[in-house]
């Protein structure tokens, strides 16, 4: 039996979701590029890993929903949008701003990181809140999860660089201890 055609309502949200995840990896690599600080960099680093499996997990769960042909065409559509995002966008127009693109305002890419975390968790609260199915509620109250607690680790980053001015990394310190 053949699945029938997914509404464009949810195409529309899966291109959402792999916007976001899609551009979460990219920021994040682009901000451990300018990011001055060695452990500011493995953060950032850290964290577009998270978002590659965060893109995995979004397959799992929109495969389900509208086959995995359907899937695998739209993740390849949207990895294959040249687009840069406005975050990415907001980032670089930062750096230029500071008169060189060498070395980035740390300060400046952990808010933009944390703006992104935000709009990810709205993303995902919005659509567990419309989910049937509860497996697919499972899973994406797992994502949310994930967001709030990277939105957590970039706020105790922001937190230590303005007061200390030292990046969370050593061990006694790291906040990611579920990992």
């Amino acid at each position: 039996m053949m699945n029938p055609r997914p509404s464009d309502a949810l195409i529309g949200l899966i291109r959402s979701a792999l916007r976001l995840e899609l551009d979460g990896r990219a920021f994040y690599r682009q901000a451990a590029s300018v990011t001055a600080h060695p452990s500011g960099k493995r953060m950032f680093l850290r964290l577009a890993d998270q978002e590659q499996n965060h893109f995995e997990e979004l397959g799992a769960l929109f495969s389900d929903l509208v086959g995995v042909s359907e899937w695998e065409q739209l993740a390849a559509e949207e990895a294959a949008n040249t687009q840069k995002s406005p975050v990415i966008a907001q980032l670089e127009a930062a750096v230029a701003a500071r008169g060189h693109g060498a070395v980035a305002d740390d300060t400046q890419a952990l808010r933009i990181a944390m703006e992104l975390e935000r709009r990810a968790l709205s993303f995902f609260n919005g659509l567990i809140e419309h989910a049937a199915d509860p497996n697919q509620r499972a899973l994406l109250q797992e994502l949310a999860e994930e967001e709030r607690f990277h939105y957590d680790i970039l706020q105790a980053q922001l937190d230590s660089v303005l007061n200390v001015g030292i990046w969370l990394d050593a061990p006694e310190f790291r906040l990611d201890a579920k990992f």
